[in-house]
């Protein structure tokens, strides 16, 4: 990815809501089954959004240009062992 495209990345919607989401995650209190628990809460189309970044975010952090170190080798071979395995091509997820 050239710095253009990392700098036209960075001033989207998509980037701040990320931004935004890492945040949340940067607290040693942060309760991942509140927060599954508040996107199930979530009106249904939305929940149906949120698992497109899901999977979308899975298949990104599985792939071999996908920068990682030993602080997040584990997301990047687990994402890999869920691609691998055929279940996200088994996965459609409409827009309702």
């Amino acid at each position: 990815m050239t710095q253009q495209e990392i700098e036209i990345i960075k001033t989207s919607s998509e980037f701040k809501a990320a931004d935004a989401l890492a945040d949340a995650h940067n607290s040693m209190g942060f309760n991942h089954e509140k927060f599954a628990m508040g996107v199930c809460l979530q009106h249904r189309t939305l929940q149906q959004n949120i698992m497109r970044s899901f999977v979308a975010t899975i298949r990104h952090m599985a792939s071999d240009d996908y920068g990682y170190d030993l602080r997040n080798q584990s997301s990047h071979n687990a994402a890999k062992q869920m691609v691998e395995s055929g279940l996200l091509d088994e996965i459609y997820l409409p827009f309702v």
